[in-house]
């Protein structure tokens, strides 16, 4: 029965296409905290699975067709409605510097992302690392990599917090 539902179903509301896919209704991060209630790291978790659908979902299409221009506006309302979301941050900025056609490559708004991660936790040292391996790697910049790995060293509390299992 559950197998005829289906099909039913799959002919009466057809799929989506790739364009309502790419539609992102709500853009305003302060926004999206109202509609949210009190349910912001529900609603980060939410932009964050779509950010992760939308990054593999492009990396499956054809190298021309590739299309990552939701990603960033993705992460950036995971990390507005939930500041502390580590992990939307840093493999964040890992998806958004990977070079096209793996990526978008936009390293800017991976620093962009990193940088909105040390305003919400100015001590945490992985984020200024992060910058360090994004201008380093993608951006080619080693005097600015290595300004930002000794920011990260700078950042002693966080990093004898880490040591200690925190």
């Amino acid at each position: 029965g559950a197998v005829g539902l289906q099909v039913a179903r799959d002919r009466l509301y057809g799929r989506q296409s790739r364009e309502t896919e790419r539609i992102l209704y709500v853009r305003s991060g302060e926004a999206v905290k109202r509609l949210a209630l009190d349910f912001d790291a529900l609603g980060a978790d939410v932009y964050w699975i779509r950010a992760i659908q939308h990054y593999g979902g492009e990396r499956l299409n054809e190298v021309g067709r590739r299309n990552y221009e939701l990603l960033y506006p993705l992460l950036d309302l995971a990390t507005t409605l939930d500041p502390y979301f580590s992990i939307a941050y840093r493999f964040g900025a890992i998806f958004l510097s990977e070079g096209y056609p793996e990526g978008p490559g936009r390293p800017d708004q991976s620093v962009a992302l990193l940088r909105k991660g040390i305003a919400a936790r100015p001590r945490r040292w992985q984020y200024y690392q992060d910058i360090g391996f994004v201008y380093y790697w993608h951006l080619r910049d080693n005097k600015g990599a290595a300004e930002w790995i000794q920011r990260a060293a700078a950042q002693r509390d966080d990093l004898a917090a880490f040591r200690r299992g925190r």
